[in-house]
């Protein structure tokens, strides 16, 4: 009688090395698995870091594309100049001698929309005129106006054909002499009182603004001067 019992070893060990091979095969693909996770987790981060520079790239302005506010207006050249805005007047004041006063005017363009012209070479002058008629055209000699060194001196302008002198009787309080250069910012201010010797009445207070002989314009405020 035949026994298969030489063969079961056989048999024992073909199994144990399908065990095995199995065991070898699991353990090789967990292997592979286990590498495929940590090479992952390692490229992850990397990819993490980048990503929040798409599409948020800092722009630093170049220079020159600074914007930083600036003046309405601001000329080095002589341009042509508008009539003074006067912005600050007594419209009645008290010819007494201490009483002082301030007026403050604007130099401006002549775009329409009276931009302030901010520049330092401009002068201002101030002075006191009779009333000039309603209507009337207050000028001014060229040959005055393009001479800067003669505005030092009184004025004397015409109202249709007839003298319109300055009458005397304004002090200016030495900060702010009747003929002085306007602020940088286009400005011209006075602080003055006015005499007794001015009679009462109407009158006139002419601004002028000249830019170094080159271009110029004035304008006027009425006053009522009381004693």
């Amino acid at each position: 009688m035949q026994t298969l019992s030489g063969q079961r070893p056989a048999n024992n060990l073909s199994s144990q090395s399908r065990i095995i091979a199995f065991i070898s095969i699991l353990l090789f693909a967990l292997a592979g698995l286990i590498s495929g996770f940590a090479f992952g987790a390692f490229l992850h981060p990397g990819q993490q870091a980048q990503s929040p520079n798409q599409g948020q790239i800092a722009t630093v302005p170049a220079p020159g594309q600074l914007t930083t506010p600036t003046p309405t207006s601001h000329t080095q050249h002589p341009v042509p100049l508008g009539i003074p805005t006067i912005d600050h007047v007594s419209y009645t004041e008290v010819a007494d001698g201490t009483t002082s006063y301030n007026l403050s005017a604007q130099v401006v363009d002549q775009s329409g929309q009276g931009k302030p012209i901010h520049a330092s070479d401009i002068i201002c002058k101030l002075w006191l005129v009779q009333q000039i008629p309603n209507g009337g055209k207050f000028s001014i000699p060229t040959q005055i106006l393009a001479n800067v060194n003669a505005l030092q001196g009184s004025i004397t302008g015409t109202v249709q054909g007839q003298p319109f002198p300055e009458v005397s009787g304004l002090t200016f309080d030495s900060t702010t002499p009747q003929t002085h250069l306007c602020s940088a910012k286009g400005k011209g201010i006075w602080k003055y009182q006015v005499t007794s010797s001015v009679p009462a009445g109407v009158y006139d207070l002419v601004v002028l603004s000249d830019w170094n002989g080159v271009h110029y314009n004035w304008s006027w405020a009425q006053i009522t001067v009381k004693h």
